[in-house]
């Protein structure tokens, strides 16, 4: 277990880590396999929060259809619009939570809020995370600027290995090891 990432730029130009999460009683995860691009959490700073589609993470049928079941007959208010680089969407959240039952349960580009018991971040841990699910999609599993803002993160090119290099600490959790990895990485020193 770590207490901060320590993650290189891949060849596609992102960050990506391992990540493991337990939602709604179920456990999932994905693997980063470098010569794998969608594979892994990627850190997207362009994203709101944390997104997950279910089926990235091997969700079976049965699991996500009880999600989406609950959704819409308890928590409604949770139902939203996937938006962002690969949304077609023409609806709004409002419109999609006052539509039927029916409609709502086969709408394909429909995110459900919910809270995460745990997500594991490249050996981070946090709980109880608000996040957003994608029944219908696949795709990436996007680390947001929820998360990210709640670390201390510097990116740049470390004297070490001279490739670009992103290191982030839940400011909470700055340890010595951490402000070590600071200073051999990219020369700060901090008091």
């Amino acid at each position: 277990m770590t207490d901060f990432l320590e993650l290189k730029l891949t060849k596609s130009l992102e960050f990506r880590c391992d990540f493991k999460s337990d939602i709604y009683g179920i456990h999932g995860e994905s693997i980063y396999f470098p010569g794998i691009r969608q594979s892994g959490i990627k850190v997207d700073t362009g994203a709101h929060g944390v997104l997950i589609p279910l089926r990235t993470l091997c969700w079976a049928d049965a699991e996500i259809q009880q999600l989406v079941d609950d959704a819409v007959k308890y928590h409604r208010e949770s139902l939203s619009v996937i938006n962002g680089v690969e949304s077609i969407n023409t609806i709004s959240n409002n419109q999609l939570r006052s539509e039927t039952d029916s409609f709502i349960k086969s709408y394909k580009g429909m995110a459900i809020s919910v809270l995460a018991d745990k997500i594991e971040v490249g050996g981070l841990k946090f709980t109880d995370i608000p996040v957003r699910v994608t029944p219908y999609t696949t795709g990436n599993i996007l680390l947001g600027m929820d998360v990210i803002k709640t670390m201390d993160s510097h990116i740049g090119t470390s004297r070490i290995t001279g490739e670009t290099t992103l290191l982030a600490c839940p400011e909470e959790a700055i340890s010595n090891d951490y402000l070590l990895a600071l200073e051999r990485h990219f020369g700060l020193i901090t008091k």
